[in-house]
């Protein structure tokens, strides 16, 4: 399903490095996207460090095919939103790969990692890197339809 920005998600691979504190140290997206009407030529990246995160000194990394422009963050709640802005304006039925990324340790010790979608569609991979120092003893997934519903049954 397109979203309100004119683009809808074709493949999202996302991979997160834990550090030996266990903290939250970055991450980093390849998106694939398929832009629905003409002139798209942006997408808003959002980050939502753990508790304690300092999204002042959160750095927004555009990796590949676009670029950062507007950053904003609310310091009480730990969320960063960058305005990556792509090399070209996209034409309703272009696919469009680009890739960013967030470097933080900013808080401590991360106990999760939570992804929200506002749309459903396209594939989405996670992968999880951990220090050797912090490797964990299991992890688990969860799901919910929204951030104040109650959480399906977690996974090993």
């Amino acid at each position: 399903m397109p979203d309100g920005r004119g683009l809808h998600t074709v493949g999202h691979h996302e991979r997160v490095r834990i550090g030996a504190g266990r903290e939250l140290v970055g991450r980093e997206s390849q998106h694939v996207v398929r832009a629905h009407r003409d002139g798209v030529d942006r997408y808003l990246a959002i980050h939502h460090g753990d508790p304690g995160c300092d999204p002042s000194r959160v750095v927004v990394r555009a990796v590949e095919n676009c670029r950062t422009g507007r950053v904003r963050w609310h310091a009480g709640t730990g969320v960063l939103v960058a305005e990556l802005l792509f090399d070209a304006r996209l034409r309703a039925g272009d696919t469009y790969l680009f890739s960013y990324g967030f470097e933080d340790g900013t808080a401590g010790a991360s106990g999760e990692y939570v992804r929200g979608f506002s749309f459903a569609g396209g594939q989405y991979v996670l992968q999880v890197r951990f220090d050797e120092a912090a490797l964990p003893v299991r992890c688990r997934r969860f799901a919910q339809v929204s951030a104040g519903a109650p959480r399906g049954v977690a996974r090993s």
